[in-house]
């Protein structure tokens, strides 16, 4: 048995249409994602992903031509598989262990704060 330890991340995504990745700790099994909007957000979502966006094939692939990619596991975080949490700022909770958050603003010319705590 080990321990398990909050960790809280903040931040803020950059103003206007885009999408922001965070990734989080993959061991903690609930994740709590408090968001708000700092001017006007039209339509945004937030999403969850298990795959490593954080592998670069393109980079590996320049290096190391032998190595294969398995694209059930490691993406590019604009092409990961994303599960959707909510479409609108305030509380979200996930009960299981993640890889990374996205938070993507579709529309709309404000940012989106953040506070994600695990544990």
């Amino acid at each position: 048995m080990g321990h398990s330890r909050k960790r809280v991340i903040t931040g803020e995504t950059a103003a206007g249409v885009g999408a922001t990745y965070i990734v989080v700790e993959g061991f903690e099994d609930t994740v709590n994602i408090q968001t708000q909007a700092n001017g006007t957000v039209t339509t945004l979502t937030i999403d969850w992903t298990n795959q490593n966006i954080l592998y670069d094939a393109t980079a590996l692939a320049a290096v190391n031509i032998n190595t294969p990619n398995d694209p059930g596991r490691y993406s590019a975080p604009a092409s990961a598989d994303w599960n959707q949490i909510a479409t609108a700022v305030g509380a979200s909770q996930l009960q299981f262990p993640v890889f990374a958050i996205r938070i993507d603003i579709t529309a709309g010319t404000g940012s989106v704060v953040y506070q994600i705590t695990q544990g």
